[in-house]
């Protein structure tokens, strides 16, 4: 798994803590790169991966404003690389 995939998932899986997994789920899975397994790992990305991050940042502060915003804050932190 590519440091990527770590981050994505962690994204995933923040975002299902805060907003629960029905809402969560349903933003990470309208990310058609992206194929989410029911706890929120990542089980397969295709094309760049810089992209379909940032798609789904977009995502979820579309959907969660600046409760999003907060945890890609402290995400970015753990994963600098990505951010």
């Amino acid at each position: 798994m590519t440091a990527t995939h770590y981050f994505i998932t962690a994204c995933i899986k923040a975002h299902i803590d805060v907003l629960g997994p029905s809402a969560a789920l349903a933003v990470a899975r309208k990310i058609s790169s992206l194929t989410i397994a029911d706890n929120g790992d990542v089980l397969s990305l295709t094309g760049a991966p810089g992209p379909v991050v940032e798609e789904l940042k977009k995502a979820y502060i579309l959907f969660a404003g600046e409760t999003s915003r907060a945890l890609l804050r402290v995400l970015t932190q753990k994963y600098p690389p990505l951010s």
